[in-house]
């Protein structure tokens, strides 16, 4: 019988081995057809799970078919002029038994090596979100996101997987929470009890409640002994003197955190055993003037200020200094933005619990997407070597955006939060500094509305929207961005109705409800 050209049909030598060249025909056979198989298999799969939902292409399975698919590409690149000269490619293997064995190694090396750099290629590929989901990198199962009450594969803090739903965000809105027509000190225009209710609503919806302090059991575990740090924003009280503990709010209306809100909080964590010296009210970066804490119901709980304030504490109740952790401290972390150290205020490592207190403001720099929320809200919490005084060098720079994430990726912030209560009683939609507006998207009245989240991406993804619906586009929530991919949680932007698909987001008029 005729022998045919099959590669199956071997000539045997009389010592029944197979000739070097029909070894070297038949892996190449083999490892060609399993690429072609492993390209083509890759393919199906992304098309299958990736084209309704290009954003999948970031979850792990998508990154491995994508670098499987991907090194055949190079490979079929890089191969195609080899197979012109096969034949004396061939002729040149076969002379050398040893040459043969050394390259052949050296190729299955180096497309392994291929394999492993196109792997890690697209793992650091910067790409929207979502980002590899759930905790410590681990991916939610469905059923693990039914029991979460989400349908979104989407990371974010440990603290919010201790709600029933992670990304919920609740705002509630209560007209008669104050009086403030435009004029005037907003303080002196804020009703308590109206906004004592609006936290005591936001919380139950939150944590799926049926009383405040259950929900505030649920947001704050507490132990005897253990504390809370309530983070404020006090940024346009500049002074590091005594000027700063005498700021006039009367005369000078630039916002700060409004103590009706924080009375509210305060009057939570006591609802649940919080111990008034275990409550920590501080913005590291800047004193605590005198006449927000007349204006604190509770004289007990403790401040902390600036260290450059330490001269000026004295005859002043309950009033401490901070500083920051050193450089080789447990709670440090490298930027990935400067390479330089993110020292946290040491009191927020000496503290159990942290609370975020932000405030509905606007930002004059683009860097931080014209927003200063949540997330920027922790700018004052830390000091960064070059960086922590805000200098605009820094403001201006596109990293300043990614710091920003970096800070909040720190493990004091990360793991320590439990709360993020955005105080929307008054808001200025464009800029961080100056007196609080009208908002025409309010019928010409201040918003007077609280947001509340533990999710710190969304609920500053929320917030960027009602800053985007009274201003338009200049809010651009870059900064939520790279914290979502980062894996602190969901960046999304609402739709024209007003909805979300992966932020569980809750609001609650309380003016419909009388």
């Amino acid at each position: 019988m005729k022998e045919g050209k099959n590669y199956h049909s071997y000539k045997y030598s009389h010592s029944k081995k197979i000739h070097i060249k029909y070894r070297i025909k038949h892996l190449w056979h083999k490892i060609e057809n399993s690429f072609v198989f492993m390209a083509l298999a890759s393919f199906f799969w992304l098309v299958y799970k990736s084209g309704t939902k290009p954003s999948r292409i970031v979850y792990p399975c998508q990154k491995a078919a994508a670098a499987s698919l991907s090194t055949f590409v190079i490979l079929a690149i890089v191969s195609s002029p080899l197979f012109i000269y096969m034949k004396k490619i061939r002729t040149f293997f076969t002379h050398d038994f040893k040459l043969n064995k050394l390259f052949l190694s050296i190729a299955i090396i180096a497309a392994i090596f291929g394999v492993f750099l196109a792997i890690d290629y697209y793992n650091t590929m910067p790409m929207n979100s979502p980002v590899e989901s759930g905790i410590n990198g681990k991916v939610l199962s469905t059923s693990e996101q039914v029991n979460l009450g989400t349908q979104c594969e989407y990371a974010t803090i440990p603290a919010a997987y201790d709600l029933p739903s992670p990304h919920k965000v609740v705002t509630v809105h209560d007209s008669n929470s104050s009086t403030w027509e435009g004029e005037g000190n907003p303080n002196k225009y804020m009703n308590q009890t109206e906004i004592d209710k609006m936290v005591d609503v936001g919380i139950m919806e939150l944590t799926g409640t049926t009383s405040p302090q259950d929900g505030w059991r649920k947001i704050i575990p507490y132990a005897n002994g253990q504390s809370v740090a309530i983070k404020v924003n006090f940024n346009n009280n500049w002074y590091f003197s005594s000027s700063g503990f005498y700021y006039d709010d009367d005369s000078n209306t630039n916002m700060l955190n409004y103590a009706a809100v924080v009375n509210s909080v305060i009057r939570g964590l006591k609802s649940i055993g919080v111990p008034s010296d275990k409550i920590w009210i501080t913005d590291p970066s800047r004193p605590v003037h005198d006449q927000f804490r007349d204006r604190i119901d509770d004289k007990g709980v403790q401040y902390y200020i600036n260290q450059n304030c330490e001269a000026y504490i004295e005859g002043r109740p309950n009033v401490f200094v901070t500083g920051y952790v050193p450089d080789n401290s447990v709670y440090a972390s490298t930027s990935t933005a400067y390479d330089e150290k993110i020292r946290p205020a040491q009191v927020f490592a000496d503290a159990t619990y942290i609370i975020n207190m932000p405030q509905l403001k606007g930002h004059g720099f683009t860097s931080v997407g014209r927003v200063t929320l949540g997330l920027k809200n922790h700018f004052g919490s830390v000091y960064y070597t070059a960086d922590a005084l805000g200098d605009d060098p820094a403001h201006d720079a596109d990293p300043f955006a990614k710091l920003l994430a970096d800070i909040n990726n720190n493990s004091v912030f990360r793991d320590k939060t439990r709360l993020v209560v955005g105080d929307g009683i008054m808001g200025n939609p464009n800029i961080n500094y100056g007196s609080p507006t009208l908002w025409s998207s309010f019928g010409n009245k201040p918003p007077e509305t609280l947001f509340f989240g533990v999710d710190p991406v969304a609920i500053d993804s929320v917030m960027v929207d009602y800053i985007r619906r009274e201003v338009g586009p200049q809010a651009t929530g870059i900064v939520q961005f790279y914290a979502a991919n980062l894996g602190l949680g969901v960046s999304e932007s609402w739709d024209d109705n007003e909805n979300y698909t992966c932020i569980d987001y809750h609001p609650i008029d309380l003016d419909s409800q009388m």
